[in-house]
């Protein structure tokens, strides 16, 4: 956009936290006019200066007649009801993923107006440029097996991030793998084993987290999520998140590591594809930008849902381990 009075115009909500000021720069770069900051005290002063918005305290001061998208970066356990109320009043939504912190939370927003059509749930996974080659391989193969390593960097697990009814590691960072993978096979997983362990940091959620699923056509899904005090030499999300996706098929294998695919055939062929590093907000913002247009959400809340409840039945797999942790 060249003339910022016909850029879309953006709201968002949280817009002082780790994401939400992701989502405000990255709205700003991708050419939208980011009008207003939602923020209840003074953190957000310096970011709206920065980007020439305006600070309110509550949703109810957003209208749908000045504003094309609003971003809800909140923790997750707050973000389902703000969304619905945001969608039953008119709004074009983005919300962070997950859809809610589980599939309870997710009630109060299957039931309101639009959740189909005018709510995009931010899974930034399928915006980096790997996700789309490694779903087109997938396609026309036989799998066998995916294992994922999800790793996010964290000094600490504290805030939000320890609450319990926020979900721990799976719910807030191994998602985006359980949402990926899942978006690839067709059925309800059945969940053969999970561990989950808080001794990392001794906060009281689960805090590494490791399981083992089967999809209905027998492939087998191996996760490992875990927040991590060491930051790796390489990563997404400005290094702080080191994931490696790999997949087995009869017909050969694809690694994804970070900004790197690596493919060999079944025929002895291989070939490797590396990727500038990206700013995977920045792309989302992109294609939301389209979706506030009109077009249709990248990731749509019946696919999000679907994720939550396969990670609700993860959690569900280790009882005593997981309530042993939250207990703590």
């Amino acid at each position: 956009m060249t003339e910022t009075a016909h850029a879309p115009r953006v709201a968002v909500v949280g817009a002082a936290g780790w994401a939400g000021s992701r989502h405000a720069r990255a709205f700003a770069a991708a050419g939208a006019n980011v009008t207003i900051l939602v923020e209840k005290d003074g953190r957000g002063v310096a970011l709206a200066q920065e980007l020439g918005a305006q600070v309110v305290p509550s949703t109810a001061e957003l209208h749908p007649e000045d504003l094309d998208l609003v971003v809800v970066a909140l923790p997750t356990t707050m973000q389902p009801v703000v969304c619905a109320d945001l969608l039953n009043r008119g709004f074009r939504v983005l919300t962070e993923k997950p859809v809610a912190a589980d599939a309870e939370g997710a009630a109060v927003l299957a039931a309101a107006s639009g959740v189909h059509e005018r709510l995009m749930v931010g899974y930034t996974l399928h915006h980096h440029p790997a996700a789309a080659l490694v779903s087109e391989w997938i396609r026309n193969k036989d799998v066998i097996a995916v294992s994922v390593r999800s790793v996010a960097h964290k000094q600490n697990v504290n805030s939000w991030r320890a609450d319990p009814k926020e979900g721990g590691v799976a719910v807030v960072n191994g998602i985006h793998a359980i949402e990926l993978v899942s978006s690839w096979f067709n059925g309800d997983p059945k969940v053969l084993a999970t561990s989950a362990s808080s001794n990392l940091y001794g906060s009281p959620v689960p805090e590494h987290v490791v399981s083992t699923l089967e999809f209905p056509e027998g492939v087998i899904f191996t996760m490992q999520s875990y927040w991590s005090p060491w930051q790796e030499p390489q990563g997404l999300n400005q290094g702080d998140w080191s994931l490696t996706i790999d997949v087995v098929a009869t017909e050969g294998r694809m690694l994804w590591t970070n900004d790197s695919l690596h493919v060999w055939e079944r025929d002895g062929r291989q070939y490797v594809k590396t990727f500038e590093p990206s700013d995977l907000f920045l792309r989302q913002a992109e294609t939301a930008l389209k979706f506030c247009k009109g077009g249709t959400p990248a990731v749509t809340f019946a696919q999000a849902l679907r994720a939550t409840q396969i990670a609700d039945a993860v959690l569900a797999a280790a009882p005593s381990r997981t309530e042993d942790v939250v207990s703590r």
